[in-house]
């Protein structure tokens, strides 16, 4: 059963990221490992889009992922939040040698 917590009174914070996949690496992994790497902070991933054509290598899609980060506790500053994100990304390299789309 899933755990209740707690709602925050501090603003949320969202961020667009579309990274360069393989075709054969399943959203839902890439979701589940920026949920994982930002724990405390990513409070929701969501894919918006997926493409795949001009610009982007045969075999190979983009996923544009939305990261909504926010804390209980406090309101979240400029850096935390980059850096929250850019550890996702490194991630997201390291495990699944994915590149951040232009």
């Amino acid at each position: 059963m899933p755990q209740a917590r707690e709602v925050s009174r501090f603003p949320a914070n969202r961020r667009d990221i579309a990274v360069v996949v393989a075709e054969n690496v399943a959203a839902e992994d890439i979701l589940a490992e920026c949920k994982k790497v930002g724990a405390n902070q990513v409070v929701g991933v969501n894919l918006f889009d997926v493409y795949r054509g001009k610009g982007v290598a045969e075999g190979y899609k983009s996923l544009a992922i939305s990261l909504v980060l926010q804390d209980t506790a406090r309101t979240l500053e400029e850096e935390e939040i980059a850096a929250t994100v850019a550890k996702c990304v490194e991630a997201l390299k390291q495990r699944f040698q994915a590149s951040l789309r232009d």
